[in-house]
C-alpha cells in the first residue's frame, strides 16, 4: 500500500471539499465527477493492505471407545409358516396416448432503446475583460489561417501527446482527472457559447487562464476548442 500516495489524494479530497462547501448552490457536475474519481483512487489504495494472520486451529482427535463383544447364542429354529397362494396378476388394457397440444410461444418483445438525453444547457456567467479577451478572435483572412480553423469531432484527439501534457500542467495544474473530464464535457456540448461559460466557470477561472505566462496557450487551447463547434 502506498500511504503517500494515499495521503496525495486525501489532500485533493479536502481541498475539493474546501472549494465546494464555499459555494454550496453551484456545485458543477465535473466537480461531483471529480470528488467521485478521488474517493475511488483512495479507496483503491488501501485494497492491497495485508490483513491479520490467522493461526492454524488445533487439531481435534476423535477417540473411538471401543465396545465389548457380545457371544451370540443359537436359538432353536421356528418352523416353516405356510406362505398363502399367490393371487393371479390382472390383466392390462392399453390406453391409446393422447397427444397434448404444444404450447405457442408468443414471439419475444423487443424493447426500443431510447437515445441518451442531451447534456444539461450550461448557464452563461459573467466574466471580466481579461478573461473575455482569451475568447474573442479575428475573422480569419489568409488561407493558413482558413486552415487552421477547419472543424474537429474530438478535441482530445486532435491534440498530440506532448501538447496533451503540455496542456495539462499549465492550464489544469497538473491534474490529469480534471483535464479528461472538462474535454469530455467539450465534446457532448452543442455550440461553443456553453463551451465558454463551462471553461470560464470550471477552468479559466479556477486555474487563472488571465495570467500573462498563461494567457498564450490558453488562447490557442480555446481557438482549439472553437474548432469542434465551427
Amino acid at each position: 500500500m502506498d500511504l503517500k500516495q494515499a495521503k496525495l489524494l486525501l489532500d485533493k479530497i479536502n481541498a475539493l471539499y474546501k472549494n465546494i462547501s464555499a459555494d454550496k448552490k453551484n456545485v458543477s457536475s465535473i466537480e461531483r465527477d471529480l470528488m467521485r474519481n478521488y474517493i475511488l483512487q483512495f479507496y483503491e489504495s488501501f485494497l492491497d493492505m495485508p490483513g491479520p494472520i490467522v493461526s492454524d486451529a488445533p487439531r481435534i482427535v476423535e477417540i473411538i471407545k471401543s465396545t465389548p463383544k457380545t457371544i451370540e447364542t443359537k436359538q432353536p429354529e421356528k418352523p416353516p409358516i405356510p406362505q398363502p397362494a399367490p393371487t393371479p396378476k390382472p390383466k392390462v388394457v392399453s390406453v391409446p396416448e393422447v397427444s397434448e397440444p404444444k404450447p405457442v410461444i408468443p414471439p419475444p418483445v423487443v424493447e426500443k432503446k431510447t437515445p441518451p438525453p442531451p447534456p444539461k444547457p450550461v448557464v452563461p456567467v459573467k466574466i471580466n475583460a481579461d478573461l473575455e479577451e482569451l475568447f474573442s478572435f479575428n475573422d480569419a483572412k489568409e488561407l493558413s489561417e482558413r486552415l487552421s480553423e477547419m472543424p474537429i469531432t474530438n478535441i482530445k484527439k486532435a491534440m498530440g501527446l506532448n501538447e496533451r501534457i503540455f496542456t495539462v500542467n499549465e492550464l489544469f495544474g497538473g491534474d490529469q482527472a480534471v483535464f479528461d473530464l472538462t474535454l469530455d464535457t467539450l465534446n457532448k456540448l452543442p455550440d461553443f457559447n456553453q463551451a465558454k461559460s463551462f471553461l470560464v466557470r470550471n477552468a479559466a477561472s479556477k486555474f487563472n487562464w488571465a495570467a500573462k505566462t498563461r494567457k498564450g496557450k490558453a488562447k490557442n487551447f480555446i481557438k482549439l476548442v472553437k474548432r469542434r463547434y465551427n
